[in-house]
């Protein structure tokens, strides 16, 4: 009798990868493999989808639930017995000792609770936006917000500060040049503080998140999936530039949006609409000059 394999080796192979690649661990070669697999398979970016909400869930989990005071009682006269004694161990190693035990506990109350971590099949985002039925040009801009959401609030990537062979690593090749284009253009008191891929809703995208005090900016590169601005919503942003420019926005967030052959490209902004404006004004044209020597 003939078996037939579902799941080739190359699947097998990209999925032993996941945890690395959401911990953003992998050598920029590994990196590109998974993401190139991962455009072509649905059901490795479902479970990468599903690992990710499971990590996320798990995290929440650790740290919203209470042990018991009879645990932390007993926790605390430990730690307290330990110290009168002659080898007692130092007060950094009892804490993380004891941080173990009551992650270790919180994490077993929650399987035998009967808590499923089967998650939803799609996670709702913090913020939803709204697109009135036929606004082509608003539903391609929300896929930049989505993203924004997802990764730099939802996940709070806005918090995080990557190195630059961090951003190199993850970004790969065809895109690590990016970070520097973008420090270029940018007004002198913004950081660029996270470039990685990102992954969300079966799509990968470019993801760099620059700050500044309390403002945050992603700025959002991902390849076209048949999807196409309508050209006469375009503002006049960019006007004399050849960049059809889109704009929208939804809570306190302005994103912007363009199209190039084989791009989408979004900037989406907690800043004010005169220095969202300002941003887009400088990034934008830029960033289109960029991605016309991007290889797919």
């Amino acid at each position: 009798m003939k078996i037939v394999e579902f799941e080739s080796g190359q699947c097998r192979r990209v999925r032993s990868f996941l945890d690395s690649y959401l911990s953003n661990e992998l050598m920029a070669e590994t990196n590109l493999e998974v993401l190139k697999h991962l455009e072509g398979c649905a059901n490795c970016a479902r479970a990468l989808d599903d690992r990710a909400r499971i990590k996320e869930q798990l995290k929440s989990v650790v740290l919203n639930l209470q042990a018991p005071d009879s645990l932390r009682k007993r926790i605390r006269s430990d730690i307290r017995r330990t110290q009168k004694s002659k080898f007692s161990l130092t007060p950094t190693w009892m804490l993380a000792a004891a941080a173990a035990v009551l992650i270790a506990v919180m994490l077993g109350l929650f399987f035998r609770a009967g808590t499923s971590i089967n998650p939803p099949k799609t996670r709702p985002l913090s913020l939803v936006a709204t697109v009135a039925p036929g606004d082509v040009s608003k539903q391609i801009l929300k896929v930049g917000f989505d993203d924004h959401v997802y990764c730099a609030i939802d996940h709070g990537m806005a918090d995080k500060h990557f190195t630059p062979e961090q951003m190199s690593k993850s970004l790969g090749p065809q895109y690590e040049g990016l970070v520097a284009l973008v420090k270029e253009k940018l007004p002198k008191d913004f950081d660029v503080a996270v470039g990685h891929r990102c992954h969300y809703q079966n799509r990968e995208f470019i993801h760099l998140i620059m700050r500044r005090q309390t403002e945050v900016v992603s700025l959002i590169l991902t390849q076209k999936n048949g999807e196409s601005f309508d050209a006469a919503q375009a503002t006049e942003l960019l006007k004399g530039t050849g960049i059809g420019v889109h704009e929208a926005s939804w809570y306190s967030l302005h994103v912007a949006g363009f199209e190039t052959t084989n791009h989408l490209a979004f900037l989406v902004s907690s800043e004010g609409a005169s220095d969202s404006v300002e941003l887009a004004t400088s990034l934008l044209p830029a960033v289109g000059d960029f991605l016309k020597r991007v290889t797919v």
